[in-house]
């Protein structure tokens, strides 16, 4: 019987290194994503996580290295071919003043579409769809500014959709929000994942979010892969000392997802509280 034919990665990095003036950022970073896989960049503040996404994206040009997207290299794609294969969305993005949710979701066309041109209608009903399916109805012809963080992040994530991305990287989409906005934005994602196969890149500052939603796991430390491959494997007590200095155990839950409880290492000189 003959082989199956491999899928290309979804995105790999080969020794993509980043400085920042003079100062080295990333060291030589090898990655490789699977396609329709959620993946998680994990690491204490300063690791290079914002950094690496950033750059895997082709907002940072690298002082070594290249990133590949579906098996091409991002540097040798043009601007709309790139924002017609791969979406970011920032920590904090802000629309224009002025702008509604619907006005917001149809931004994610520009890359297939002329600005002189009227939006086709296949394009207006892409994007009453996905207002749909981020639960916007009731906000479509609302100002941006006016929603609440969880209303807000669902709208640019309906956004991001609109360009109908294969990767989709997002940096820290619910670092802003409580725990029950939390869940909702990455239950959204993770829906999204499942039914489109898009493959997701997500920075996160949660480790319990991480073993709850990502397949893949990558921690970071100083610029470096600590560990990398499945979560349950990455999330262990032993890369979670070495990267954030602390203790962590592990429970399990009834529905079987990995919680972590962490407490500090000690030094030998009483914390006091």
């Amino acid at each position: 019987m003959q082989n199956a034919i491999e899928q290309p990665a979804a995105l790999q990095t080969e020794a993509l290194a980043v400085n920042y003036g003079k100062h080295p950022v990333l060291h030589g970073i090898d990655l490789t994503v699977g396609p329709g896989s959620i993946t998680g960049l994990i690491g204490p503040n300063g690791s290079g996580k914002s950094t690496l996404l950033r750059a895997m994206a082709g907002l940072i040009r690298p002082r070594g290295g290249h990133t590949s997207v579906q098996g091409q290299r991002i540097d040798q794609l043009s601007h709309r071919l790139l924002a017609q294969t791969l979406a970011f969305m920032p920590q904090h993005p802000i629309a224009p003043p002025g702008v509604t949710v619907r006005e917001l979701v149809g931004y994610g066309r520009a890359p297939f579409n002329a600005w002189y041109k009227p939006v086709p209608i296949g394009d207006r009903t892409l994007i009453e769809s996905l207002i749909q399916r981020c639960d916007l109805q009731p906000l479509a012809d609302r100002l941006v500014h006016t929603l609440s963080g969880g209303e807000r992040q669902r709208a640019w994530i309906a956004m991001a959709l609109a360009q109908q991305p294969k990767v989709l990287m997002l940096d820290e989409p619910v670092s802003a929000l409580d725990i029950g906005h939390q869940l909702e934005v990455m239950d959204l994602l993770t829906d999204i994942n499942r039914e489109q196969q898009t493959t997701l890149i997500i920075v996160l500052h949660d480790l319990n979010l991480a073993a709850r939603y990502c397949d893949q796991t990558v921690a970071l430390l100083d610029g470096d892969v600590v560990a990398a491959g499945p979560t349950a494997q990455v999330l262990n007590a032993e890369t979670i000392r070495r990267c954030f200095k602390v203790e962590a155990q592990f429970h399990k839950p009834i529905d079987g997802c990995s919680l972590c409880s962490f407490s500090r290492l000690t030094t030998g000189v009483s914390d006091r509280h």
